[in-house]
């Protein structure tokens, strides 16, 4: 049993040390990566002619691994478009990732990093903040022969889309969501809870102006509120402040009903009498069930 225990060590320590092959050395300093730092420093002002130096004759040039083969000319002259397109542009460390530089036994040197290219597109005044990981090999001179650049590409076509005139659906005067929102609002005013349920889905989720961002109720949590509302409150009436529209939106394949109202109220403890404006948006699922529901009004008039 001990000869058969030694036996079994023996190769599994054998069998580890001959699955690691050594292929190359990793640095977290190195003259590849000086001249990477200079390549986007380049970038960012523009230089072409220094973002030029730093290339081969021919380099080769991937977006998310879609080859193009360019000249060092044509390389540095996209920066012509990064100049026109944005402004404020500057690149910076996607922290708490670094840039690593591998000399490979066989392929040379490699660098690698992770970066944020930050800017203003000028047309459209969108702020980017795009994370773009990049590998560049190069040659024994010290020239970069490949980019290699990976990014979510949805970044440039949302900017793309921002320029052009497009029609997102269709905005309705007159619509069965907007009655249901109108009958809602009546059993609120007569603070009819159970008449209140069946408006909305299972799954809907509250929130309003006064809550933190993101932060969100569920339909039990909503009910206590509407619950001390009532018990503090009287006489609750909402006025309907011009008309409501349901919006169609063909982007997310959603109803939505905006309703402007005229809330007002008086305390039963003290008869003071409250009264402010109160806009309601309520997003329908396919059953016509509303799934969200916001409020945007103050709590000031309350104190």
């Amino acid at each position: 049993m001990k000869k058969f225990t030694f036996l079994m060590f023996f190769f599994l320590v054998w069998g580890f040390s001959h699955a690691q092959k050594k292929n190359g050395t990793v640095f977290i300093e190195h003259p590849a990566m000086e001249k990477v730092n200079m390549l986007w420093q380049a970038f960012e002002q523009g230089d072409q002619a220094a973002y030029g130096n730093l290339l081969a004759d021919t380099v080769m040039v991937f977006f998310n691994g879609n080859r193009t083969l360019r000249t060092r000319e044509a390389e540095s002259k996209n920066l012509e478009w990064w100049a026109s397109e944005f402004e404020n542009l500057k690149v910076v460390a996607d922290t708490p990732a670094y840039a690593d530089a591998i000399e490979y036994k066989e392929s040379g040197v490699w660098v690698q990093d992770w970066l944020r290219i930050q800017a203003t597109h000028i047309k459209t005044g969108n702020n980017v903040d795009l994370s773009i990981h990049n590998l560049y090999s190069f040659n024994k001179d010290g020239l970069i022969t490949s980019l290699h650049h990976y990014f979510n590409n949805d970044v440039f076509e949302h900017l793309r889309n921002d320029q052009r005139t497009r029609e997102n659906g269709k905005v309705y005067i007159n619509h069965p969501y907007i009655l249901k929102v109108r009958k809602l609002v009546n059993a609120y005013c007569a603070e009819d809870i159970e008449g209140m349920l069946p408006f909305y889905a299972e799954d809907v989720a509250f929130s309003n102006s006064t809550l933190k961002l993101k932060e969100q109720k569920d339909l039990a949590a909503q009910q206590k509120d509407w619950e001390r509302i009532f018990d503090t409150w009287d006489n609750i009436q909402m006025k309907q402040v011009g008309y409501p529209d349901c919006i169609y939106y063909e982007l997310n394949n959603n109803y939505v009903v905006y309703s402007w109202w005229n809330f007002s109220a008086v305390a039963k403890e003290d008869g003071r009498k409250v009264v402010f404006p109160i806009m309601l948006s309520q997003t329908f699922n396919d059953d016509g069930k509303i799934v969200y529901s916001l409020a945007y009004y103050s709590t000031n008039h309350f104190e």
